[in-house]
């Protein structure tokens, strides 16, 4: 399986993008129909995983310095994002207007806050593997990478347990299924000896996130929700 990563690693990604910019579509044309908050921050974060895909996908025939800008705004985007998942949990439990979804808005922007400071302050380098060329992260403040940490699992594992409430709720999986997938493929790199494709083995788990995400925003999300 690593072989044929490295071999087909610039098709993968970019089939994974186009399935991603497909699905974010979907996804806001869905907020377009339901005007939900819960489906608009589902498409937010889609989107910035559809970019974060797309830059890693055309790297390799970019010019390095339009290269190194969009991977400085994708660690950026990244950081403002992911965190967004945070909030989402409260609004796929229907906190919406308690003091509960309050405090996770609050925790969600300090959380932004941060994860952007964290982009921002990240070292990068230059990096190519089986033709995709990246700037990849090779050091950061020791507070930064603390950050990257929890926008690694500290965002995924909350989603997980609103997933279960969901399920115990709404008898609905979507939502447990998208951050357990997520959290599988991300673990799976460092589980299986592979870390240096992790940011490649991760992003089938962004796909089906995302897709699980549109899933829910169609079965579990009334038109009028918030």
């Amino acid at each position: 399986m690593r072989d044929f990563l490295i071999a087909n690693a610039v098709p993968v990604i970019a089939g994974i993008a186009v399935l991603e910019l497909i699905l974010t579509v979907l996804l806001a044309v869905c907020f377009g129909k339901k005007k939900s908050v819960t489906v608009l921050l589902m498409a937010l974060i889609a989107l910035g995983l559809t970019f974060d895909a797309a830059v890693m996908a055309l790297g390799s025939v970019m010019p390095e310095g339009l290269l190194s800008v969009l991977s400085r705004v994708r660690f950026i985007g990244h950081g403002i994002l992911i965190p967004l998942n945070i909030a989402l949990c409260g609004c796929v439990l229907d906190w919406q207007g308690t003091k509960k979804q309050t405090v996770l808005w609050i925790i969600t922007a300090v959380v932004c806050v941060l994860g952007a400071a964290s982009g921002i302050a990240r070292q990068t380098e230059l990096r190519e593997l089986g033709g995709i060329v990246r700037y990849a992260s090779v050091g950061a403040p020791v507070w930064a990478e603390k950050i990257n940490r929890v926008l690694s699992f500290g965002t995924v594992l909350p989603l997980l347990a609103a997933g279960i409430g969901v399920i115990i709720k709404k008898k609905n999986p979507c939502i447990f299924l998208a951050a357990f997938l997520m959290f599988v493929f991300s673990a799976l790199g460092p589980a299986t000896g592979n870390a240096d494709l992790i940011f490649l083995i991760s992003m089938f788990g962004e796909l089906l996130m995302v897709l699980f995400f549109l899933l829910h925003a169609k079965t579990a999300v009334r038109d009028g929700d918030a």
